[in-house]
């Protein structure tokens, strides 16, 4: 998939610093260092962070369209292991796939958001998608045909928190649009686990706090992309705020037509006192 030739969209100039990225111009010599940066700092860190990617005023219009949808947020607060694609029922109460964490926070959903809103104008930028595409190194990428969860907001304000877990995709694409007055940062171990071993010993250090983890706090207006699968991380609970923690997140994946299962959509859109405990061995 390459946007080289094509009419470049409109939108991309009024969203994107393409001064310092130049995205639209990723066959040119700057376009072939900005994703020499991001592999690096993918194989380094698992953690790309692209400051003043969107422009100032994109950011400024963007945190007011998502505070006047705060209002029809999901509100989830819910325990869940994170380990929440395996089966985690033949371990003992100490064992790290019997950890139950929380999570509580808003969410505005996809359905939410019109055709003309400004954060489904961004997500359907093709350079963005090709840029996300070319970062992470694969043959194809399409944009989520997901009707709840394509694209995505998490609204935290105070006490809200996000705690540790896996992901279940290969790569998530964030913005954020808006910090909160204290806590909130982004915490992670990379690399903290693989196919062949678990690591459930450095796992554990880290949920009881004696393994200090990474910590990021980025800027309003930075693009982050994050290799989740194998590292270990959490939005960290915020603190005294008047304002709250918005961040935009965007789902692509490499088959076209994905939509998220439908326990994933009701996980986020319906609150829930029953914790999740991970996918269950079918019986029979």
């Amino acid at each position: 998939m390459s946007v080289s030739n094509h009419r470049i969209d409109p939108d991309l100039n009024c969203f994107v610093n393409l001064e310092a990225y130049p995205i639209d111009r990723l066959d040119s010599e700057a376009g072939q260092e900005l994703l020499n940066r991001a592999h690096r700092m993918m194989k380094e860190d698992t953690l790309v962070e692209f400051p003043d990617f969107l422009r100032s005023q994109a950011v400024v219009a963007l945190a007011e369209e998502l505070t006047a949808l705060e209002s029809n947020a999901h509100q989830i607060d819910y325990m869940s292991t994170p380990y929440g694609w395996m089966d985690n029922s033949e371990f003992p109460p100490n064992h790290p796939r019997s950890a139950l964490f929380r999570r509580n926070c808003g969410t505005i959903t996809t359905e939410l958001f019109s055709e003309g809103s400004l954060s489904n104008r961004l997500f359907h930028v093709d350079e963005l998608t090709e840029f996300v595409r070319q970062m992470l190194g694969y043959e194809t990428l399409y944009r989520s045909a997901c009707p709840t969860l394509s694209i995505q907001v998490n609204v935290m304000d105070e006490g809200d928190r996000f705690d540790w877990h896996f992901d279940t995709n290969d790569g998530v694409v964030s913005f954020m649009i808006q910090n909160a007055d204290t806590g909130g940062a982004f915490e992670y171990v990379p690399l903290i686990r693989d196919e062949d071993d678990e690591n459930y010993d450095t796992v554990s250090d880290v949920f009881d706090g004696s393994y200090e983890p990474r910590r990021q706090t980025a800027s309003a207006g930075t693009l982050l992309l994050f290799l989740g699968r194998r590292s270990i991380h959490r939005v960290a609970p915020v603190g005294a705020t008047k304002r709250s923690r918005l961040s935009l997140l965007y789902s692509y994946d490499r088959t076209p037509g994905m939509v998220f299962p439908v326990e994933s959509c009701q996980r986020i859109t319906s609150s829930s006192n029953e914790p999740y405990l991970g996918a269950q061995t079918k019986q029979g």
